[in-house]
């Protein structure tokens, strides 16, 4: 059991690299300007977090853990309501202000791309979280039924 909490620290810590590492432009660039940040932690952890629950799952301390699963069965629905609602309210800002409204202070060339940057990578995150978060019942119910019929995760 030791073994998967230590699989679980280290990709925890490399979630909060690849985060650290996605935010980095928008931070030094737009400092407190930007107001998603919130969202797009949540979309980045969501993303790598159930992705690693689906591919992963019998490297985790949960593995044989039938509660936490059933869990997660009816848990992504509240995760599954806000990733569309933040994901509306991303979309509605960059239609009525747009992102150059938060940028007066970033020159004029490098407008374009770090508007780019934020679009890009706020959709391929919430994407892979919306894809996780409907993947990922599936995969505990396959877990479950797995665990009870041939006694492996």
């Amino acid at each position: 059991m030791k073994g998967k909490f230590g699989f679980t620290l280290i990709f925890w810590i490399l979630t909060v690299i690849v985060l650290l590492l996605v935010l980095y432009p928008i931070h030094i660039t737009l400092g407190d300007k930007y107001q998603f940040y919130t969202e797009n932690i949540a979309f980045i952890i969501i993303a790598i977090t159930f992705s690693r629950f689906i591919f992963l799952t019998k490297f985790h301390w949960f593995s044989h853990n039938t509660y936490f699963k059933i869990f997660w069965i009816f848990g992504v629905i509240p995760v599954f309501m806000y990733l569309i609602d933040s994901m509306w309210d991303f979309q509605e800002f960059l239609d009525i202000d747009g992102i150059q409204s938060i940028m007066s202070t970033v020159n004029q060339a490098d407008q374009l791309g770090l508007a780019k940057y934020i679009r890009a990578e706020m959709t391929l995150f919430w994407v892979g979280a919306m894809i996780s978060t409907i993947a990922l019942p599936m995969r505990m119910i396959n877990s479950i039924w797995r665990l009870r019929n041939r006694g492996k995760v």
